[in-house]
């Protein structure tokens, strides 16, 4: 090879390695709270990361996208997940879930507990068993810690329904107030308007300074209601672009403006990111 190709392809790599070495070290823990709403198609994944790097995933997509997702926003050599949560077992929550016990090490997994009949569901459920990860199931009023300020209260479903068999999986979503400090983001899973008046009538807090909005935007949730006591500063929608379902709902839509709170989608934006330091608004 000619001395000059070859210190051309010495820069070229060295340049490579930097810039992979840049992107890691942006990955690091950096004392603040991050929320990532991913961009996983007509579905729905989050990825919290706390201050001092521990992780919740909560959901998995509608196929496995959110595999490479998470490589772009936690470090390579950070193989653990604190926690794992799916909210209700449809496909597009579901999917990559049995894939990332297979990839990650998960301390511990929280799940609706709805009986239902999928392929993938059951693979979770062997997955979970052949890695004897601990399984929680949702109580109202508790409370998960996961370090560095990061809490996790669970507001939904009740306890009498996380074992039954419903029509549907939505009404046993799992629903979690996240909290950090003086910041709040409420995630609803695929709740619809009979669950957020439930919720309202249980006494619980609603209120968040995030609101991942139920369902997609489905013209069956977002309530008028839910929406003043959740009084959020902004609302997180993650769907797919021109999706068959209609989502977001055109009413759902004009509801949060005519409520003055501003929304973003990832079929618009992508993944959308946000950082906390635990006092100030979040930094979009």
């Amino acid at each position: 090879m000619p001395q000059k190709h070859l210190l051309w392809a010495v820069l070229t790599f060295s340049a490579g390695v930097l810039v992979l070495a840049a992107h890691e070290c942006s990955l690091l823990p950096d004392g603040r709270f991050h929320i990532h709403l991913l961009d996983v198609g007509q579905g729905d994944a989050l990825l919290l990361t706390t201050p001092s790097g521990k992780q919740v995933v909560i959901d998995g997509g509608p196929d496995l996208s959110l595999l490479e997702r998470l490589g772009r926003h936690m470090p390579f050599f950070d193989r653990t997940i604190e926690l794992l949560v799916l909210t209700h077992p449809d496909a597009d929550h579901i999917s990559a879930l049995p894939e990332i016990l297979k990839r990650y090490r998960v301390e511990r997994m929280l799940l609706s507990g709805v009986q239902y009949g999928s392929s993938r569901y059951a693979a979770l459920l062997a997955g979970l068993e052949k890695a004897r990860i601990p399984t929680l199931l949702p109580k109202p009023g508790s409370t998960l810690v996961i370090g560095d300020g990061v809490e996790l209260d669970v507001l939904w479903p009740r306890a009498s329904t996380s074992f039954a068999r419903a029509a549907g999986s939505n009404e046993t979503s799992v629903v979690l107030l996240v909290r950090y400090g003086e910041q709040r983001l409420l995630c609803t899973g695929d709740i619809e308007a009979e669950q957020e008046t439930a919720i309202l009538a249980s006494g619980a807090d609603v209120h968040a300074t995030v609101l991942k909005v139920p369902h997609h935007g489905s013209r069956t949730s977002s309530s008028t209601g839910f929406l003043l006591a959740v009084r959020p500063e902004i609302a997180l929608i993650s769907v797919g672009k021109e999706n068959t379902f209609g989502h977001p709902h055109p009413d759902v839509l004009e509801r949060y403006t005519h409520l003055a709170i501003p929304v973003r989608s990832t079929a618009r934006d992508g993944t959308i990111s946000l950082e906390f330091t635990g006092k100030n608004a979040p930094s979009l």
